[in-house]
């Protein structure tokens, strides 16, 4: 039996789900949750559209003049989705969530990915940020589980040393223009501000892609990825940073909307406006797919510890023989 992490290729998929029954006909998967996400995005243009030709017609333009190609020249829909997304403590609390799982995707993308050898980790950022968080990071994983494990670590010869200038610097400074810029946009000064609002909400999309852009232009061979024991403690720190200040502007969040609305106004918040369902739904997704992630990955370690733990004691038992010893007696026996 092959020790966990370091298993061959069939391995990749756990065998007890590998002969499982296709779910009945009519049975919720994942395109049903996603259908109706999307179609929140289509009912925000639809109101972004009337709202715009409403104002057209107010001052009785001619029809030519109306048409949606107007619209989407003269209306900025990324910066008014985001704005009524962000604007309102209880349509907040839905939106700051979003922040955190893009990044949490980005540090799973170099921490897992990468060894995986996945190519391209850039397109399931990008796509999150595109389409949806939890749709990019439900592919991500499914990536996963179809890709070879993890080669074994290069030996610990002395020969690979614990460099502090690698590219998860890349990952802390995305921590940083991540977590901060939350913080911010819960300030009503960015939310009615006409020019510094945009800089604030951009900064965590651009650091999130500057590693998956910059793997895809460097050679690989300038990335110092060699040393797993050092990456792992320095992402689990990473890890630590993003948790942590997650759960602080989470409970910030959460007790200025009490405050102001209560538990009631966090609820309703989530279908006041297609803009707000489609992020709320995305973070509701992302909380669903990160916690079977964590408790499918749990269960698989128990298995696989278990699995190698029996493995190791039934070779033990098999392999072993006796040798007396010149004493010449039991009491000289030894195992080998």
């Amino acid at each position: 039996m092959a020790p966990p992490g370091f298993s061959p290729p069939g391995y990749s998929i756990p065998q007890r789900y590998q002969h499982r029954e296709a779910p009945p006909a009519g049975v919720d998967t994942n395109t049903r949750p996603y259908f109706i996400l999307f179609s929140y995005l289509i009912e925000y243009f639809k109101i972004s559209y009337k709202t715009w030709l409403m104002w057209r017609s107010y001052y009785e333009l001619d029809p030519h003049l109306r048409h949606w190609g107007l619209w989407l020249k003269e209306s900025s829909l990324y910066k008014e989705a985001w704005e009524t997304v962000i604007v309102g403590n209880a349509r907040y609390w839905w939106s700051h969530q979003i922040f955190f799982f893009a990044l949490g995707l980005g540090l799973y993308l170099e921490q897992k990915g990468i060894r995986r050898n996945i190519k391209y980790t850039w397109a399931f950022m990008l796509l999150g940020q595109i389409v949806a968080i939890s749709f990019a990071t439900n592919l991500f994983f499914l990536t996963l589980l179809l890709s070879p494990p993890a080669p074994p670590p290069p030996s610990s010869s002395g020969y690979y040393r614990s460099k502090w200038l690698g590219p998860w610097l890349l990952n802390l400074v995305a921590i940083l223009a991540t977590a901060y810029p939350a913080l911010l946009l819960a300030d009503e000064h960015y939310w009615h501000h006409p020019t510094a609002f945009m800089p604030v909400l951009l900064a965590p999309h651009i650091a999130l892609l500057a590693l998956p852009f910059a793997r895809t232009i460097i050679p690989a061979r300038y990335f110092n990825d060699n040393d797993v024991a050092f990456t792992d403690k320095v992402y689990n720190w990473m890890w630590a940073l993003v948790l942590g200040n997650a759960g602080f502007i989470f409970l910030r969040a959460t007790y200025t909307s009490y405050m102001y609305s209560g538990f009631a106004g966090i609820s309703n918040a989530l279908l006041e406006h297609p803009a707000v369902s489609f992020v709320g739904f995305d973070v509701i997704f992302c909380w669903v797919t990160w916690i079977c992630w964590y408790r499918t990955q749990i269960k698989g370690v128990r298995h696989a510890v278990k699995d190698y733990s029996a493995g190791t004691h039934d070779e033990l038992n098999d392999d072993s023989s006796t040798a007396v010893g010149t004493s010449g007696y039991d009491g000289g026996v030894r195992r080998r």
